[in-house]
This record gives C-alpha cells, structure tokens and sequence, in this order.
C-alpha cells in the first residue's frame, strides 16, 4: 500500500583481484569462509569463475538469511547463520577459532567488529577487499520525487545513510527513519537522524513490516 521512491544513493566499484586470486588458490588452507553481505558473494563468485578456481574446504558462514539465499544460487550449502542478523553475532556463533585460518572477502570500507571478534576467538584472519562503495550520481526522477515529500526513508546499509546525507544533504524534518538493523541505526544515529523503526528481524520483509505496523 505504500507508494515507494526508488533512489539509489550508492553504487558498487570492484577492485582488483590480485588478494582474491591468491586466496582462491590456497582455498583449503582455510577453515571458515565467511560472507556478510549478498554483494561479496556476488564479487566472490563471479571472480573464482573467471579464473576456474574451485571453492571446496572451508566451511561456509552467512551473515543472515539474504546471503544464505544469494549463497545457494551458486549451489553453495551453508554452514551456519546467527540468529541475529550482524557480524557480531555471526563471529560469536563460531565458538573457539584457536589457530583457525579464516577468510572475509568483503567491501573495502568493511566495519572492524567482525574481525576483531573473530580475532579474539583465536582466529587466523584474512580480508580480501573485493569492491568500493562510493556514492551515486543521483537519479533526476528520484530527486524530482523526493522535493514533493515523502513520509518516510528506508536504509539497508550504513553506506546508504551516508549516500543519501552527502547527496540530499537531510532527511525532511517530518520524515520517519526506518533502518533494516542495529548497525545501519547506528549510523544513522551518529549522522544525527532520529531513528523510528528498527525491525527485530534485520531483513528487507522485516523492515517493509515494521513500516506497516508503524502506519497501522
């Protein structure tokens, strides 16, 4: 029932492989490979195709169920996801990870918790830096929509707190702050928004409904 204003405020630059390949070639070493996002795996997957590299050995980590889903459309079984949708909570669920090799390939701008959870489990880390987030050349028609109003903003990343801020410089006074979780709220809370709705499922359904609930 909503009218929704599609505005992409960020987009996606892949880097260069050279990290990726060296790891994809010694996959075995590694005990875990861990995914926090729908787009690392896309990065990952699409770069072992290029170069024929095979992903058996580790045992795989999604961060939520979206990048478990993401995960099986490459025919990849995943091996565990928290309950609770945030790196944290995926590294916490791993238990004892005492000389354990692990890999995250990643964002570039990739938030430290993860790997120093992972680290003070005992874990071996290793990042890979598979692309940049970097703000989008805005869309005329989404600017065009938002000067008429809006009632509310939905933001799925820390990133697209900071896209929306840097091209629309606020958030209408009026307008409710919906975030897809505690991270991204985070964010959003030290640009200086007032968040509303945080879903306790940190899902786009989740955050779609919590928006109905909130509008009743």
């Amino acid at each position: 029932g909503f009218t929704p204003v599609r505005f992409p405020v960020i987009q996606l630059q892949a880097l260069p492989g050279a990290g990726l390949d060296a790891a994809l070639a010694d996959l075995k070493r590694f005990a875990w490979l861990i995914f926090s996002s729908s787009n690392a795996v896309d990065f990952f997957f699409e770069r072992a195709g290029d170069v024929g590299a095979a992903v058996l050995g580790p045992r795989i980590a999604a961060v939520g169920p979206a990048t478990a889903q993401r995960l099986r459309r490459y025919q990849v079984e995943v091996d565990f996801v928290p309950q609770r949708y945030t790196g944290e909570f995926l590294a916490a669920g791993l238990g004892d990870l005492e000389g354990q090799e692990v890999l995250i390939p990643r964002a570039r701008q990739g938030r430290p918790e993860l790997v120093a959870t992972l680290r003070d489990q005992g874990a071996m880390v290793t990042e890979v830096a598979l692309y940049d987030t970097v703000t989008a050349v805005p869309e005329l028609k989404g600017l065009n929509s938002l000067s008429e109003g809006y009632e509310a903003v939905t933001f799925a990343s820390p990133s697209s707190v900071r896209g929306f801020l840097q091209i629309c410089g606020q958030v209408e006074p009026d307008a409710v702050v919906a975030c897809i979780g505690p991270v991204t709220a985070a964010a959003a809370q030290k640009a200086g928004l007032k968040v509303t709705i945080v879903p306790d499922e940190y899902t786009l359904e989740g955050l779609v409904d919590s928006l109905v609930r909130y509008y009743g």
